[in-house]
């Protein structure tokens, strides 16, 4: 792999620039980009023989990806319509690099295009792809929405849990982890808010992801955890939800544990 000399890959990402309003184009160069940084020992935008599943690659350094999104971020913010005819194009190769950019432009457009990429994310998650590009796509094409509007994208993650597609109601609750994974962020009352109707019905589809999310919560704040976890057991009367609880107990301290199971036994008809 040739060595990366920063001042000639931004000169790339600068001609880039200007086939952005040509989006075949725009790949075409971007694929040649990608290619001149592959590692070539390994390299093909092919799959690996070994393992069909395997999502294909150009083996480029993290760095490349990291250098595109951030010097194309303003073009993404001040040409949003442009920008989404890039993203559908990236995306539709199914390549790691072009996804991983394709998400980042995504979480660079400005909050106005939030419906747009909303749409995406809830059409590619529903399309059978890859868990490992629905991974990248549901925490960088987010981003910006996360922080600049938590409320409008718990909205979204809300109706999207009450969805009829069990593969949304899954995204609905995974969509947390980004926000629980963000150091800047400590609203933990609009995450509790989300939570407690969907704990309370314990819908058996959830049940996995919801105690992924118990985990993460308890190591955030444990005794903020397990005063929604007593709250949603005093109010409910739903039969399945003492086995959710025991289940999730093994994520808690023992005197958090102790206090859940006290909870139990106090309100039986829970």
């Amino acid at each position: 792999m040739p060595a990366i000399e920063f001042s000639r890959l931004r000169t790339k990402i600068e001609l880039l620039g200007k086939v952005y309003h040509q989006p075949g184009q725009f790949l075409k160069d971007l694929e040649d980009l990608y290619f001149f940084y592959s590692d070539l020992t390994f390299q093909s935008g092919k799959p690996n023989a070994g393992n069909v599943n395997a999502l294909q690659t150009y083996r480029t350094p993290l760095i490349i990806n990291r250098e595109l999104e951030r010097l194309l971020r303003p073009r993404a913010l001040a040409e949003p319509e442009d920008t989404l005819k890039i993203i559908d194009v990236l995306w539709q190769t199914k390549i790691l690099e072009p996804c991983q950019l394709a998400a980042g432009l995504l979480g660079s457009l400005p909050l106005e295009s939030a419906g747009a990429v909303f749409e995406r994310i809830q059409n590619w998650s529903q399309s059978g792809e890859k868990t490992e590009l629905l991974d990248i796509l549901h925490i960088k094409a987010t981003e910006s929405i996360r922080r600049e509007s938590p409320e409008l994208w718990i909205n979204t993650l809300r109706n999207w849990v009450h969805a009829d597609d069990p593969t949304l109601q899954k995204f609905g609750v995974l969509g947390l982890i980004p926000m629980l994974n963000d150091p800047d962020n400590d609203n933990l009352p609009i995450i509790f808010d989300f939570l407690q109707p969907v704990i309370a019905e314990t819908d058996p589809r959830l049940v996995f992801t919801l105690l992924s999310i118990i985990e993460i919560l308890a190591q955030k704040s444990e005794s903020e955890t397990v005063y929604l976890l007593k709250q949603i057991i005093k109010d409910s009367s739903n039969d399945d939800l003492p086995r959710f609880i025991r289940r999730a107990l093994p994520g808690f301290s023992e005197p958090a544990q102790l206090s859940l199971k006290n909870c139990l036994k106090e309100n039986p008809n829970s």
